[in-house]
């Protein structure tokens, strides 16, 4: 018997008893936590400080590749400072809430050889639109209508606000950008994240940034929103995921259904040349 064959006769083995133990109405909330902890070790509802969800790790293991870096959902400027600490990249950091774009100025002034924050949000076309908040600095923040079908926003303190949209793709034309290189695009739009790829289809083709982490939630289920969706977008690049505590990032299949799992967690599209060292 081949080593290969004895490890499925073992799966097999173990996978018939534990369905026999477990395959239960009774024992579903044991599956649960076991499904959950699964879940969390695998990059899934990934959340915390920059360490423990490993996007530390992952910025430092690319940090000489940075020149240029955009932080599209900056928010109050952690990411931004944190590329700023751990690179010598100049960021572009884009921030629509009023209340978290003060906050994120502090770090513009702390920093100003280092980067530029604008009052703006970005997405696939140049519209008004009514952005969702609870708290003028919330990371949670959101364009999507069915924010009160997200259970940690509470749609009973929801507040509008009117912000500018515009394409990546405009701004970088408006800014003179088109022979940099954009080296790091970082999306956390809780749940625009496809749109700001769709709005950026010049700076895919033409700029080729080396670099796209986004971050994909529940916020996509009601959008109905995949990871074969984006990756229809990004045809030049491999599908990463950023792993908690991980030094190293776990290459995936945006066709496969495991890595189309709606629990927050960062994706990172690296353009095919570069994969390879990952």
């Amino acid at each position: 018997m081949k080593p290969n064959d004895i490890l499925i006769y073992i799966y097999k083995k173990i996978s018939y008893i534990y369905n026999f133990v477990f395959g239960r109405k009774s024992t579903q909330k044991i599956n649960n936590i076991i499904f959950s902890l699964s879940l969390r070790a695998k990059g899934y509802n990934n959340y915390g400080n920059f360490k423990t969800s490993g996007e530390r790790n992952f910025i430092q293991s690319i940090s000489n590749d940075l020149k240029l870096s955009l932080d599209i959902g900056a928010n109050i400027g952690k990411y931004s400072e944190l590329l700023i600490k751990e690179t010598k990249s100049y960021i572009y950091a884009f921030e629509p809430l009023n209340g978290a774009f003060e906050s994120l100025n502090k770090v513009v002034s702390k920093y100003p050889d280092r980067i530029q924050a604008f009052n703006i949000a970005l997405g696939d076309k140049t519209i008004e639109k009514n952005l969702n908040f609870t708290d003028e600095k919330s990371e949670k923040a959101t364009f999507l209508n069915e924010f009160n079908k997200l259970s940690f926003y509470n749609d009973t303190l929801n507040k509008k606000t009117l912000v500018n949209i515009i394409t990546l793709d405009e701004f970088v034309e408006k800014k003179k950008l088109l022979n940099k290189e954009i080296d790091l695009i970082k999306i956390d739009t809780e749940g625009y994240e496809l749109e700001v790829i769709k709005g950026s289809k010049k700076i895919i083709e033409n700029i080729k940034p080396k670099y796209i982490q986004l971050e994909f939630n529940v916020h996509q289920l009601f959008k109905n929103q995949t990871m074969y969706e984006f990756s229809k977008h990004l045809k030049k690049y491999e599908l990463f995921q950023i792993l908690p505590f991980g030094n190293k990032l776990l290459k995936v299949n945006p066709e496969k259904a495991e890595t189309n799992i709606f629990h927050l967690t960062n994706f990172v599209y690296i353009r095919e040349d570069l994969a390879h060292k990952f």
